[in-house]
């Protein structure tokens, strides 16, 4: 939603299930997130064009569960092997929140229609962990890291600018030089 010239208002909706598959670790991640935050478009385009090149601030919320399915117990005895052990822990009601920046580009390809690509670093402000374990993924965040705040990711978007006013704009006269 353009809300002046060159600047834009932006909100992202998501739903995730994601797995974690390792070794000596498997788990699901799921939940909902929304981002809200504001973009401003640097780029001046021609006349009759519509296309982004944006830098934004965005604020992220998740709301998820983490569910262990199963670990690997620890051992240096080469005399008993390893055991994986199968548990269906789920901690449910985890929040986290963070901060992100996004630098990308929107290509209009149909009248108010985009699609774009972006690139985010992102810190994490808040999170909630549960007891002995540790959250792995976060929606909308994506991968964790024990001693990091701080993620990065990218995304693509199809978004659509909601025509509310719509100014045409009109080419500047030519004035004669004198």
């Amino acid at each position: 939603l353009r809300f002046a010239e060159r600047f834009y208002a932006a909100a992202e909706l998501g739903n995730e299930t994601r797995d974690w598959n390792e070794d000596n670790i498997t788990a699901t991640t799921k939940g909902t997130y929304i981002k809200l935050g504001a973009d401003f478009n640097a780029y001046r385009n021609w006349l009759g064009m519509e296309n982004i090149i944006s830098a934004g601030l965005r604020y992220g919320l998740a709301s998820f569960s983490q569910e262990l399915n199963g670990y690997s117990i620890y051992t240096t005895d080469s005399s008993f092997p390893t055991e994986f052990v199968t548990t269906n822990q789920e901690f449910s009601g985890l929040t986290a929140s963070w901060i992100e920046l996004q630098v990308g580009i929107k290509a209009e390809v149909f009248n108010n229609l985009y699609l774009g690509i972006n690139v985010q670093l992102k810190r994490q402000m808040s999170e909630d962990k549960p007891d002995n374990f540790d959250n792995l993924i976060i929606p909308g965040f994506n991968r964790t890291y024990d001693f990091s705040d701080f993620g990065a990711g990218y995304g693509y978007t199809i978004s659509y600018l909601i025509p509310i006013i719509k100014k045409t704009k009109q080419p500047k006269p030519i004035t004669p030089e004198e």
